[in-house]
Formats: structure tokens, sequence, C-alpha cells
């Protein structure tokens, strides 16, 4: 059977009739272009990468490193027209910068602590008279020659202030002995030494 065989198949055509024609689509939203291409944060990276390097390599330069992994996925993204991904990929490189940043302030804060350390006012008398007993205790301690019995502890250390930079010192062991010293201090109250 053939189509032309069967008479309600068959229709008539009409030059102006729009029968079969392409829907318009003049009634549809118009777009228009995209914006700018969003931004790649490529500055910003390689300082990150800098930072990273000099202040906490570890957690900081691997921040970087997905920073920039994400920011080189920006411009071929919207290049192939895939707009969300791109300012995903953006929005993602901003973010393990931001990261980056604070785990290299944490990088740098950890290091000053650790150089820095524990610094002694030996300007005070009373942390010159604790580190004078410490040290005492460590040479009697260490000492096991005929002069001290085993177990002799020191009980006290007493310093006042005897001049501008000097401190007497007055050192009592449990055998009831005493020894005075004289400490020095110096450069700015960071040592001391005693004679």
């Amino acid at each position: 059977m053939s189509y032309g065989d069967n008479p309600a198949a068959e229709q008539e055509y009409d030059a102006g009739q729009t029968f079969g024609a392409p829907p318009s689509y003049a009634d549809q939203p118009v777009y228009g272009e995209p914006g700018p291409t969003p931004p790649t944060y490529r500055v910003w990276g390689i300082i990150a990468f800098i930072c990273g390097a000099l202040f906490n390599v570890i957690l900081g330069l691997g921040a970087a490193f997905l920073s920039r992994r994400y920011s080189d996925q920006v411009s071929p993204l919207w290049a192939n027209g895939n707009v969300l991904a791109a300012i995903q990929a953006s929005r993602r490189a901003r973010a393990w910068l931001i990261a980056s940043f604070v785990f290299d302030v944490l990088g740098v804060i950890l290091v000053v602590v650790v150089f820095q350390g524990p610094r002694s006012n030996f300007n005070n008398p009373s942390v010159v008279a604790a580190s004078i007993k410490t040290q005492v205790q460590q040479r009697l301690s260490d000492s096991s020659g005929p002069d001290y019995d085993p177990g002799v502890t020191v009980t006290s250390v007493v310093c006042t202030p005897a001049g501008t930079n000097t401190d007497d010192c007055v050192i009592k062991v449990s055998t009831g002995e005493t020894d005075t010293v004289t400490a020095t201090i110096s450069r700015n109250g960071t040592s001391y030494s005693t004679n």
C-alpha cells in the first residue's frame, strides 16, 4: 500500500500556509554574550607558591599547587562555553589561595615561635637566682669527688641587686654551707656570668 492510495493522507499544499515550517524562536528570551572571563588568580598563585616554599612547604605549597591547578582550568572551560564550570574553577582557585595564605601565616608564626623561643630576662634577680640554683644543683649531681657527699642539694639561692648590671647571690646547700657569687648581667638581660 502506498501513501497515494490513502485519500485522508492527501492534502493540498497552499503556498501561503506555514504547515511543516520550523517553530519560531522570536518569543524566547535572549541571553546575549556572557560576561568577562572569571578571574584566574595567576599572579596570586605565583605569590602563594613563593610564600608556600618559604614559610610552609607541606600545607601552604600544597594548597598553592591546588589553586594553580584550578586556575589553569578556567580559561579552557570558558573557551569551550562551559561557563558554570569556569566560574566554579575560579572560585575553587580563590578558595585554595586563601587556604594557602592562611597556612603560610601559621607557618610564619611557628617559625617565629621556634626561633624566638622562651627567653629569660636576667634583669630580674629572682630569674638569676633560679638559673644559678639549677646550674649549681646540676654540678652537685654530676660531681662524684670527695668534696661533696652524695645527696647534697641546693636549698636556696637569694640574689639581690648590687649595681646597675650586677647581683650578689648567696647559695645555701643542704649541708649548711653557704657560698656567695656575683652575677654580671649582659646583653640587655639575655645572659649573665658569675665569678
